[in-house]
């Protein structure tokens, strides 16, 4: 199986990444150090994100939805108590995976979450959306996955 993290998600994210963690399978990377990294990096940046007040965000490689779950928590103002929840804004999230597991485990998690304005499209990268206008937040967060050293050299 993968290794536990190496550190503790973010406190407000922590229901999140259990949530998300007990909905992966086997074919799903679970939410880990670099999730909660990226996690507390949208936190921190909260206030320019609300500032954009986005119509539209989307996830490339959403594995198990825990980035775009979070993602809305920061946008609702549910992440800080420095900044006042904003309950009548609500983007619209476009989570993306190819991975058929994946998109099963981000749509539950944000159904468990009730994000009523989420969808999850199983989509390759380069095949995903054509959007007109614009998606104002755009995040990806990559499996790091251990080569052998050969493969590195």
């Amino acid at each position: 199986g993968d290794p536990e993290p190496a550190t503790a998600p973010p406190a407000w994210a922590a229901d999140l990444i259990a949530d998300a963690r007990a909905r992966v399978g086997l074919e799903v990377y679970p939410p880990s150090d670099d999730t909660f990294l990226l996690l507390e990096a949208l936190a921190a940046d909260a206030a320019h994100l609300r500032a954009l007040r986005p119509s539209l965000c989307i996830e490339i490689g959403c594995g198990s939805g825990a980035v775009s779950a979070g993602l809305l928590e920061v946008l609702l103002g549910r992440a800080s108590s420095e900044l006042p929840a904003d309950e009548f804004f609500v983007p619209l999230i476009l989570a993306i995976d190819k991975n058929p597991s994946a998109v099963a485990s981000a749509a539950g998690l944000l159904r468990a979450r009730e994000a009523n304005r989420a969808d999850c499209i199983r989509a390759s990268l380069t095949g995903a959306l054509r959007v007109r206008g614009t998606a104002e937040v755009v995040v990806c967060n990559p499996p790091y996955v251990p080569g052998e050293k050969e493969e590195m050299d």
